[in-house]
């Protein structure tokens, strides 16, 4: 079995290589004239049921992102397409665990329990409530998306060391390798790497490859040096098990490379048609990352998957 999830295909076809998951959004698209945002004063709780859950629908991201955004969602919203096969799409099993300690009650909704992540990271409630209302926010995501689609990403998590593409949660030694080959001189052919790459570059979508370009890191969050001889871009869904599994081991031994050398970005690429609240999570993470407390969010809604994966 491949540890990665392949994003289901949708009309017009799509390539379905490497690993995915995709999600619904917490609600049914509203119409575009819906979609006005209401930002909350900083001063004022957000409302209840606030206007964030409607800005990562597929209506909003097909504004926003264009046609990325139509071949990923657009299912949604026609009667004529059908869903993808029931062996494409893998789902997280629903979580009977209780809430890990200091977390929020599973008797809370998606947005108290993000609420009270902030809270938890000592982040300013009113500006977090204000930013997760603001339709704005959802800029960065929708751009990583198309970056992504250009690229040919098709699931999570998917990795540009530099140039070389590397698909899936795939053992910590061969990023290491890659990262090595990087840092001794960036190979241009395979003959510069191991057999068990070589292999990964055979695959049925191929797991490796040697892309003409590299992801735009500008705008990303970075973990290193932003201008790091190797840059590690990982294009990752809160919500992809995947994520989480690649997150809590690999990334431990990474993040003791990362400095002047080595760098991680981090580029959101929710696949909403099987994971329904990975888009939400990703704005979380931006509100976050806008006060300074982006990797933490991130390691906190890895962390903390199973409790707010379900959640609505």
């Amino acid at each position: 079995m491949s540890d990665n999830e392949v994003t289901p295909q949708a009309p017009p076809e799509e390539s379905t290589g490497g690993p995915g998951e995709g999600e619904e959004l917490l609600k049914a698209a509203p119409a575009a004239s819906d979609l006005a945002p209401e930002v909350a004063p900083a001063s004022i709780p957000a409302p209840r049921d606030p206007t964030w859950k409607a800005f990562l629908n597929p209506a909003s991201l097909i504004i926003g992102a264009a046609m990325i955004s139509f071949t990923i969602w657009w299912t949604r919203d026609t009667d004529e397409a059908e869903p993808p096969p029931a062996a494409a799409v893998a789902v997280d099993a629903v979580s009977t665990t209780p809430p890990e300690e200091g977390g929020v009650s599973g008797a809370a909704g998606l947005l108290d329990t993000v609420r009270g992540y902030a809270k938890q990271l000592g982040l300013d409630e009113g500006q977090f409530n204000q930013c997760i209302n603001n339709q704005s926010n959802v800029a960065p995501i929708s751009a990583d998306l198309q970056a992504g689609n250009a690229l040919g990403v098709t699931g999570t998590p998917t990795f540009f060391i530099n140039n070389k593409k590397l698909v899936g949660s795939q053992p910590m030694a061969i990023l290491e390798e890659i990262i090595n080959a990087e840092l001794k001189g960036s190979p241009t052919s395979l003959d510069g790497y191991s057999m068990g790459i070589r292999q990964l570059a055979a695959t049925n979508p191929p797991g490796f490859a040697i892309m003409e370009s590299k992801p735009d890191v500008s705008a990303a969050e970075i973990e290193g040096n932003q201008n790091a001889k190797v840059m590690v871009a990982e294009f990752s869904d809160f919500q992809c098990p995947f994520c989480k599994q690649w997150s809590e081991q690999s990334l431990r031994q990474l993040r003791t490379r990362l400095g002047d050398d080595v760098a991680l970005a981090f580029l959101h690429f929710p696949i909403v048609q099987i994971h329904p609240n990975a888009g939400n999570a990703s704005l979380v993470a931006v509100c976050a990352g806008k006060q300074g407390k982006f990797w933490e969010m991130h390691d906190l809604l890895f962390a903390r998957q199973q409790e707010w994966g379900n959640l609505k």
